[in-house]
């Protein structure tokens, strides 16, 4: 048994690992910004990066720290935002370097999340943990949070960051945006549709993250996407399928995109073919590999 800390353990990743720490009997703390979270079986200590504040005792003795808070991309992007968006990132972790540097008790690993956003758009390129970050707003975000979370690499510590794909959980994220249209018959392709999709089931990503603490898998970034990236309008097409309804034959073109989403239609229209062969040649297996399969697997119970 291992003491795993976590931040922004309330949002669906967070439940899904306290779920798969919980089957493996570990003891599970999280730092939270309400004061009171109750989660069965679960210790709660309070911090706010904003006021720079935060129980110590969530770190003292503990082995690894899973560190998923951040404010999400997944809202307008009006400039306040933005700023709270990358705030978010670099405060947090900053709190947590300094809290580590003064307790002076190694943790064994912290595994932080990053996102895809590092490698920017592209309808052809396969993309890998090597390429170089692209040149755009959550590019520059990704870029400036690993640089930060790789801080906490030491001789005794490992850092490692899971850039996530799309997170395939039903009710929240793509799939809680699509599934209203869906169930009305109204999805269509995003765009051309053409666009790649490098998608992962938030079961295989919260299993991701307990095997990079735990497997000591060596610092540096890792892609948490499933093998088989597909295009938008194939996964458009399979979600309509698992749900048994119509897909829509024209795309939504992108200028309506724009007016509904503003600057976020950005994530909308953005292709990314990202590799799994880092994370598989170290011996992680994916319970979901296609997306028929991760999809069934959701709206099928």
């Amino acid at each position: 048994m291992a003491v795993f800390t976590i931040t922004g353990a309330t949002g669906s990743v967070g439940r899904a690992i306290i779920q798969t720490l919980q089957s493996q009997s570990h003891e599970i703390r999280v730092l939270s910004t309400r004061k009171s979270v109750e989660i069965n079986g679960v210790s709660s200590f309070y911090w706010n990066p904003n006021t720079n504040e935060i129980d110590q005792d969530a770190l003292i003795g503990s082995d690894y720290l899973i560190h998923l808070a951040g404010a999400t991309v997944s809202k307008r992007w009006t400039a306040a935002y933005k700023k709270q968006i990358m705030d978010s990132r670099v405060d947090g972790t900053q709190l947590l370097l300094s809290t580590m540097r003064r307790l002076k008790t190694p943790l064994k690993a912290v595994i932080s999340a990053s996102a895809i956003g590092y490698y920017g758009s592209d309808l052809e390129r396969l993309m890998k943990e090597r390429d170089a970050p692209a040149n755009d707003y959550l590019a520059a975000v990704t870029k400036t949070w690993e640089s930060y979370t790789q801080k906490f690499e030491s001789p005794q510590t490992r850092s490692i960051q899971l850039r996530i794909g799309i997170v395939l959980d039903s009710g929240t994220g793509v799939l809680g945006r699509l599934e209203p249209l869906v169930k009305f018959g109204l999805a269509a392709p995003l765009g051309s549709g053409k666009q790649w999709s490098s998608w992962i089931h938030v079961e295989d990503l919260a299993r991701m993250f307990v095997y990079a603490a735990s497997q000591s898998l060596a610092s540096g970034p890792y892609n948490a996407v499933a093998p088989a990236p597909v295009t938008n309008k194939q996964l458009t097409k399979a979600l309509c399928r698992v749900n048994k309804r119509p897909m829509l034959p024209i795309g939504v073109p992108p200028f309506v995109l724009k007016t509904m989403l503003g600057q976020m239609a950005t994530l909308a229209l953005m292709s990314q073919k990202v590799s799994a062969d880092k994370i598989v040649a170290t011996g992680f297996s994916f319970k979901y590999t296609t997306i028929s399969d991760a999809l069934s697997a959701i709206y099928q119970h």
